[in-house]
């Protein structure tokens, strides 16, 4: 099994010679052991599932969807609307925790005998813990372990994840992995996509069982921004789907998510106004490589619906998206769909955040102009 074993010593080296914060002698141990455990385990139950699993390497991965963009522009809200349509396969929090078949196997047996023989006592026991647990990080996104959630977290588990940054602030040291088209090597691109890849398949196998799969993966990444050309090298026939919201709102919103969690863990100062001073470069760069990519495919193979319509009109953008795709919607869909559209009119969200945090206006201006004037951004907003 893949294990980026360069980028393990390099964060961990870095990590060791931070400051030493209470708060940060457990992460470092955490890394020290964690990771290699972790690379172990999964290595043991990825061999197990050639052995018992093997349909699933002749799975074939068709037309898959990809939902990317900038971070906090509305890429949970459209993930969790199109999960609610039977013809996707998407990865939960647990399951990409547990990332082999025969790991989900065990739990699927487990949650069964629970069911069956327990009255669902640990499952409530689980759901109960995560509610407290989860409830703070819940202000800014709806962590739960049987949720939709992002399987670009699929990386941690060989240590070839950007994600890596939300607990260890060197983005600018872990742009390999954060922006694999343009700053890995060949080698470090193709590793990754075939991990990435084994996985997908081994999720839409424990999906589809032995009868193979039925579903289309759906899987929500604004990480993935960076790597939409080589998602398309490994899955020509893809769809992306990129949500804009106003520059001026998603860029300083991920700071804030980010740096109110930096500091809470103890991070060294230094590393984290470097790390802010880079998000704010990737931010403009994410949105320019989107509309790079995307304007240089055929208009069915993407869509690109708002924040604004997104919150206010759910049901009416998944119906834009559907029509592009040429997809029909389904009579069990559309009335998940009614529902979701009735819980629209009364939300609000609880995340609030410095705009000072983002780049200036001007320099947003200078560097996404081209944008600006096809979105309709006021400059004065």
């Amino acid at each position: 099994m893949y294990f980026d074993l360069g980028t393990y010593l390099s964060v961990f080296r870095r990590a060791f010679r931070e400051p030493h914060h209470p708060r940060r002698r457990k992460l470092v141990w955490a890394l020290a052991i964690a990771f290699p455990a972790l690379a172990v385990w999964d290595a043991v139950f990825f061999a197990l599932d050639h052995l018992f699993f093997p349909g699933f390497r002749r799975v074939v991965v068709k037309s898959p969807v990809f939902i990317v963009g900038n971070a906090r522009s509305g890429t949970t809200n459209i993930h969790r609307l199109l999960a609610g349509d039977a013809r996707f396969s998407y990865f939960r929090t647990w399951e990409i925790l547990l990332p082999s078949i025969l790991q989900k196997k065990i739990v699927a047996a487990v949650a069964a005998f629970d069911r069956r023989w327990l009255g669902g006592a640990i499952e409530a026991r689980i759901h109960g813990r995560q509610d407290a647990t989860l409830a703070k990080a819940r202000r800014m996104h709806d962590w739960r372990l049987d949720g939709a959630e992002e399987d670009g977290f699929l990386g941690l588990h060989t240590c070839g994840s950007g994600t890596i940054s939300v607990i260890f602030p060197y983005n600018e040291m872990l742009e390999h992995l954060s922006q694999l088209d343009t700053k890995s090597t060949p080698s470090q691109r193709r590793r990754q996509l075939a991990f990435y890849a084994g996985c997908v398949k081994r999720q839409l196998y424990f999906d589809a069982g032995s009868a193979g799969p039925s579903k289309l993966l759906l899987s929500k990444n604004p990480a993935f921004t960076m790597r939409m050309r080589s998602l398309r090298e490994v899955f020509p026939d893809l769809k992306f789907i990129c949500p804009v919201r106003h520059p001026y709102e998603t860029i300083p919103s991920l700071i804030n998510m980010l740096q109110k969690g930096w500091l809470a863990m103890g991070a060294d100062p230094e590393d984290v106004a470097a790390s802010v001073e880079w998000l704010r470069r990737n931010g403009i760069e994410t949105y320019r490589y989107a509309f790079e990519v995307l304007d240089s495919l055929p208009p069915d193979a993407y869509a690109v619906p708002t924040f604004g319509e997104l919150i206010t009109e759910p049901r009416a953008t998944v119906e834009k998206i559907y029509a592009n795709f040429g997809w029909e919607i389904t009579p069990e869909y559309a009335r998940f769909l009614d529902e979701q559209q009735s819980q629209a009119r009364a939300y609000q969200s609880t995340h609030r955040y410095e705009a000072g945090l983002g780049p200036s206006r001007e320099t947003l201006h200078e560097e996404l102009g081209p944008l600006f004037e096809r979105f309709g951004w006021e400059k004065e907003a």
